[in-house]
């Protein structure tokens, strides 16, 4: 294979690492600070908190899809990755629920 063809091939890879790098970040980082929004609602005087945070979370997501014009796939895809990410939360915080 010529050296050069190689070299983009290694760009590529390690492009991808850092994509996969930050997103496993970002990931950490929502789940914590979503975890952390939830536990500290679940007091009798806050009780409703919590589920306005899951169903704005619902929403921005739903309207960022249609702002950005996703197609229907990549909509149901980001959809269906923001329901992943608050069900890891909402059974990290309430195992025996779940």
């Amino acid at each position: 294979m010529p050296a050069a063809k190689r070299d983009e091939q290694q760009k590529v890879r390690a492009g991808l690492s850092e994509m996969e790098g930050r997103l496993l970040v970002l990931e950490v980082v929502a789940m914590t600070s979503l975890a952390l929004v939830l536990d500290t609602s679940g007091r009798d005087d806050d009780s409703t908190m919590g589920r306005n945070v899951l169903h704005m979370i619902r929403d921005a997501v739903d309207n960022k899809c249609t702002e950005m014009g996703l197609s229907d796939e990549a909509s149901t895809t980001a959809q269906s990755y923001a329901e992943e990410l608050l069900g890891t939360a909402m059974t990290a915080l309430f195992p025996s629920r779940h």
